[in-house]
């Protein structure tokens, strides 16, 4: 039983992701504990109530994974929301369960609203990667599955060392998804591509053939960025060490390389940039313009983006006060959105910063206490240093030989604890950039949703405005049709006659 989860905001994209019927066979919401059978609207709402604590993150969303081996029953799966729940501290708050069957198996999405009404506080997150291993584990004991080891409360470190390492991460995963292409896939075709190449400038050129574009990192020597703008570490693509990549990679200068942001975007307009063979005749300016109702069908990669995408409808059917007036909310909106988008950043950024130097501070306990422990086996009592005279007057090498070992000694441990403090720190930094590109991600998709949704309400006004003056129209030439019709009696009974 496997279960991933943390607390989270964005509300609009969870609950997109919790719909999706194009990558899952089917989507069943089991529980919502809310007024209304919307989903997304809940989610909002719970998120809204957050704002009154000064929290970003007022969802916690957790996933819960068994075996293929196993069938769970509908009790099983909401036994185990159960467990989770308590484990996690979020007995009481409002909940909603959606299970997604895909390729045949199933899994559960848990989300629970972390505001507590009557503290208007937010519960309690931290530990919570225990708290998912230890509700883990008493699912596993109660349903009698095989227990999956852990790296926290499911330790065993007698047989830590047996414990397969994930190939990939899942940020990895959800690169493969978004670039229809396996991991492995992918690195089987950089693999030979390298194997093909004698050296970094042949190799450049290869892989800019294959859709990749090379590029300096933030943290990192060299990148790949693929063409969906996924950035890649070059050395964990092709399984070399960090010297190794620089000594393939020698004859290329990093400085002329473009940055990794840089090559994101110069993907990104590749991508949008049209086929010379599918580019639609443009007419020349004399000619009268196309209207919407002529305009030819684009092929959908040349469709512009639904921010760049103009109404359907003929703009003057929109008042010019309303249009303004909507102008102006959406531009506050969309303000709004890209403030707590940078508050979310800033907030994320700050978290990561203290749970890395909580890691490194803790790294930097083990390493005095391991230099302690060395500190104490060499120190010897006096009863020791008067052998160690006497065995060095008999044998006056033996202490010189003593002494080097000693010395021998803090120097390897010295040495290890330096590359475990490098090994930790890469690791950390690595950590931090995907959660970072993720973050990253989730706000583009929510800025296109915002402005797709901005069009549509657009396109409603001009509507209503539409039918409203086809309305006026309508009324206005039955009444026209009505004062013609009085006109026509009035003439054929004649002139009133006079009356004497």
């Amino acid at each position: 039983m496997i279960i991933k989860g943390g607390s989270r905001g964005g509300p609009g994209q969870l609950a997109a992701h919790l719909q999706r019927t194009d990558t899952n066979e089917r989507v069943e919401v089991l529980e919502l504990h809310a007024g209304t059978d919307d989903l997304a609207a809940t989610l909002r709402d719970w998120q809204v109530l957050s704002e009154a604590t000064r929290g970003t993150k007022g969802l916690y969303h957790a996933n819960i994974d068994p075996d293929a081996r196993y069938d769970m029953t509908a009790a099983q799966w909401m036994r185990a929301v159960d467990v989770l729940e308590k484990e996690l501290g979020l007995t009481g708050q409002p909940r909603a369960v959606v299970m997604h069957e895909k390729k045949g198996r199933q899994h559960i999405h848990v989300v629970w609203q972390r505001t507590d009404l009557e503290t208007m506080t937010l519960r309690e997150d931290g530990f919570n990667y225990l708290a998912h291993e230890r509700a883990s584990q008493r699912m596993e004991r109660e349903f009698g599955h095989e227990s999956v080891p852990g790296k926290h409360a499911k330790r065993d470190r007698e047989k830590q060392p047996e414990f397969p390492r994930a190939e990939i991460s899942h940020a990895e995963w959800q690169q493969a998804e978004r670039a229809a292409l396996s991991v492995a896939d992918r690195r089987a075709q950089l693999a030979d591509i390298r194997e093909s190449c004698d050296g970094g400038t042949a190799f450049r050129g290869a892989v800019e053939d294959a859709g990749y574009v090379l590029a300096q990192g933030d943290r990192r020597d060299f990148v790949l960025v693929t063409a969906e703008g996924s950035v890649l570490s070059l050395g964990r693509e092709l399984k070399m060490k960090a010297a190794e990549v620089r000594a393939f990679m020698a004859d290329v200068d990093l400085a002329v390389l473009p940055t990794a942001a840089e090559a994101r975007a110069a993907q990104k307009a590749r991508q949008e940039a049209p086929a010379p063979d599918s580019v639609p005749e443009i007419p020349p300016p004399a000619e009268k313009p196309i209207v919407p109702e002529q305009a030819p069908d684009l092929p959908e990669d040349l469709a512009p983006a639904p921010e760049a995408q103009k109404p359907a409808l003929d703009p003057a059917a929109l008042d010019p006060v309303v249009a303004r007036a909507l102008d102006a909310r959406q531009q506050r909106e969309a303000a709004k959105l890209a403030e707590w988008h940078a508050a979310e950043a800033r907030q994320l950024d700050h978290v990561l910063s203290l749970e890395m130097q909580e890691k490194l501070d803790h790294q930097t306990a083990l390493h005095a206490a391991a230099q302690d422990r060395l500190r104490r086996e060499q120190q010897t009592t006096g009863i020791d240093r008067f052998m160690d005279a006497l065995q060095n007057r008999l044998h006056p090498g033996r202490g010189a030989e003593a002494a080097a070992a000693r010395k021998d000694a803090w120097r390897q441990l010295r040495a290890r604890q330096a590359q475990e403090a490098r090994d930790m720190e890469r690791l950390l930094e690595q950590t931090r950039a995907e959660q970072m590109d993720e973050l990253r991600e989730r706000h583009a998709q929510q800025q296109r949703e915002q402005a797709a949704a901005f069009e549509a309400e657009r396109q409603r006004y001009a509507q209503d405005a539409q039918r409203a003056a086809a309305l006026r129209a309508r009324i206005e030439e039955d009444g026209r049709l009505q004062e013609e019709a009085r006109q026509q009696d009035r003439g054929a009974d004649g002139p009133p006659g006079r009356t004497k």
